[in-house]
């Protein structure tokens, strides 16, 4: 579902690439984000080792607790500080958003004028679903973020009138979405009072 606690990723435009070429990168781009995620899985099963050994040395007074919590939590810090520098693969594991059901049931083409179809501007990740049918564009700096113009409005929504051009293949994230309890979308949806245009950050 779009990011719902205000850490969006940054802004970042990339020249449109479309055609073979484009084809190219994302299957180059995909097994390159597969395998970074394979090295992730590989990291845990190692750090679940290493704490395991850990967890035997204390038990056994070979390493005193407080010392070693306190060296972690500095460490800890150190590490967060550094990954918030760095990109993140996100995924979106519904593995078949045409088989999603109990949708929400907003006639948005009536409301887009009053909401501008601000949700166009939300982050979310794509599945592999979406990847794999290839008429969804994600961003190669925030893979597999879906891809925004300069405005941060996604590419798919038509700039004219705010609809989406790929609907019928529009990811799960769109499907599921519910903007009636958003408060970045509505102030109160039953009386049609939008949140301001910039509740929406870029």
């Amino acid at each position: 579902m779009p990011d719902r606690d205000g850490d969006d990723p940054p802004k970042r435009h990339l020249p449109v690439i479309d055609g073979p070429i484009r084809n190219d990168l994302d299957d180059g781009l995909r097994f390159v984000h597969v395998l970074g995620m394979q090295v992730k899985h590989d990291l845990f099963e190692a750090s679940s080792k290493l704490y395991a050994l850990l967890e035997e040395l204390v038990a056994k007074g070979a390493i005193d607790l407080d010392s070693f919590e306190k060296r972690r939590a500095r460490i800890k810090e150190r590490e967060q500080a550094r990954q918030r520098a760095q990109a993140h693969v996100r995924v979106n594991e519904v593995e078949d958003k045409y088989a999603l059901t109990a949708l929400p049931d907003i006639d948005c083409p009536s409301l887009i004028p009053i909401c501008k179809a601000r949700c166009c501007k939300l982050w979310f990740a794509l599945s592999f679903q979406d990847l794999d049918e290839g008429k969804i564009e994600w961003d190669y700096s925030q893979p597999y973020v879906i891809r925004k113009r300069a405005d941060a409005s996604c590419v798919h929504q038509d700039a004219s009138s705010g609809h989406c051009t790929a609907y019928p293949h529009r990811p799960a994230a769109c499907r599921v979405y519910d903007c009636r309890t958003d408060k970045r979308i509505w102030i109160d949806f039953d009386k049609r009072i939008p949140a301001p245009e910039d509740a929406v950050m870029p």
